[in-house]
């Protein structure tokens, strides 16, 4: 359903994201534990941990990276990180593990480095180092601290931390911080209090930062809202504290917080933590859970909630289709038709060809209209007053002027595709046409006729189109896929 009623991402993400769909479903926390994989001895004794009762304090289930593959390729990922655990003791897993299970899935796979950074010069040269090593080795999609368990203050004076820091926003990698809801133990909890990172994303805004291993029915409310007052701060879910419910009862209930989705579903990861839980049953659960949303909320959690990664680094999470993301996805092409000068005015005609690429999608058109108005004054710097007029030649399109403020372009969006699914069978323009061909589309017509117009006309004066500083244009295609053509004219004045 979500790729039938795809938005035009590109007016949100930039055009290289324009098609959310080329881009592959991510599991954002893998563990690199499989039974046919050499350990190193951090992970070693990791696995050997045990509590007072006997039971291991990290639990995996004992696969293969055979039974790996078939789990993932059953719940539609097609990209996993590994992710290290670098704790400085005698236990954990090393960066060197990923490395291994990077390499046994070299298309399918980035690596998340684990690092100490301790608080002198000499760890600062030797991770900024290892990191450059290991580029050569494999593709890294970030690293991973863990404050709680490294007993690391994030807001000390750290050198090497603040070095790694700095590395990671030049190379576009992601900063992980695991709050440490586990059973590990010397974990310091109050290192990852919600103070203590209110004041760490404060001071390093150039970086995308992760919060990850958060309770879900303890604390989140209140980590969440970090995503509130920090546009580079994410969230990723993971199973590690679903511990007495179901991962649907934990989607559900995070989809009930008000304005959760609103806030997150550009800047939420999900994880399996595999081999400790089946991607599948993650899966599972969060489409029974966005079920019941709305079907706007539905369809934008679904599209992106396991895609989202990818925005971060287009040089390691790449299209897995074989597409060349440099070109527009809508415009196809622009024609000039004719040009009538007199002494007091000239008219110019363009044609431009469009193509929408889902069924319902409301097109922007801002960028498209400003450009050739500017490349036509360029070319008669003489002339500064006028109109634009557009027209669109179908009778199931509209021309649309509104704020081009995400939240609403999506939800405009969704309104019209919403409208546009509904059961036609009640109405006339459902039998054979004129055409010989069956139509069903009453409600692509009503939407052609109740919102927007057939043609606008917009003043240009002083060399600027006399748009409002919330005025956008929008163009709704419906009936879809499909190319469309629409009609611009410019008709500038000379001045007396």
């Amino acid at each position: 359903m979500e790729r039938l009623y795809q938005p035009d991402f590109s007016c949100i993400f930039g055009k290289e994201y324009a098609d959310a769909f080329i881009y592959g479903k991510i599991d954002s926390l893998v563990w690199p534990i499989f039974t046919d994989i050499e350990k190193s001895d951090l992970l070693k004794n990791l696995l050997k941990l045990k509590n007072l009762q006997g039971r291991e304090y990290f639990y995996i289930r004992k696969i293969s990276s055979e039974d790996f593959l078939v789990e993932m390729d059953c719940s539609d990922i097609d990209i996993f990180l590994f992710q290290a655990m670098d704790l400085g003791r005698s236990y954990g897993i090393s960066n060197e593990d990923v490395i291994k299970a990077v390499k046994a899935f070299p298309k399918r796979s980035r690596g998340i480095l684990s690092f100490n950074p301790l608080n002198n010069s000499l760890e600062k040269e030797k991770i900024i180092s290892s990191l450059q090593d290991i580029e050569k080795e494999i593709e890294i999609a970030g690293i991973v601290l863990y404050p709680t368990l490294l007993n690391l203050n994030l807001n000390d004076n750290n050198e090497s931390l603040d070095k790694l820091l700095e590395y990671c926003s030049d190379k576009n990698y992601f900063v992980k911080i695991d709050l440490g809801n586990n059973f590990l133990p010397y974990n310091n909890a109050d290192l990852c209090d919600f103070k203590k990172l209110h004041t760490f994303f404060s001071h390093h805004p150039n970086n995308i930062f992760i919060i990850s291993n958060i309770d879900v029915f303890g604390d989140f409310h209140l980590y969440y809202m970090l995503l509130k007052y920090f546009n580079n701060v994410w969230i990723e879910i993971d199973p590690r504290t679903f511990g007495g419910s179901t991962p649907r009862k934990c989607f559900e209930s995070l989809f009930q917080i008000p304005g959760f989705i609103q806030n997150t579903w550009w800047r939420i990861c999900i994880g399996s933590a595999t081999p400790t839980l089946e991607i599948s049953q993650m899966v599972r659960g969060f489409l029974e859970a966005s079920e019941k949303l709305t079907f706007a909320q539905m369809n934008i959690l679904r599209t992106w909630s396991f895609r989202n990664i990818n925005r971060l680094n287009l040089k390691i999470f790449k299209p897995i289709q074989d597409i060349d993301i440099s070109k527009p996805k809508t415009l196809i092409e622009i024609n000039d038709k004719k040009v009538i000068e007199t002494k007091c005015e000239i008219e110019i005609i363009k044609t431009i060809k469009m193509r929408s690429y889902s069924i319902t999608q409301l097109i922007y058109l801002t960028d498209i209209i400003k450009e050739q108005i500017n490349l036509i004054l360029k070319n008669y710097p003489e002339y500064n007053n006028g109109e634009l007029f557009l027209r669109s030649y179908h009778t199931t399109t509209s021309l649309i002027i509104n704020e081009h403020e995400f939240g609403n372009y999506l939800d405009l969006h969704y309104l019209f595709a919403e409208i546009s699914k509904q059961d036609t069978s009640p109405f006339l323009h459902t039998v054979r046409a004129l055409e010989n061909r069956a139509d069903f589309n009453h409600f692509d017509h009503r939407l052609a006729v109740d919102f927007g117009n057939r043609q606008l006309n917009i003043p240009i004066i002083n060399r600027r189109l006399e748009l409002g500083g919330r005025e956008n244009i929008y163009i709704l295609v419906t009936f879809g896929p499909r190319t469309f053509n629409l009609l611009f004219k410019i008709v500038l004045k000379k001045e007396n």
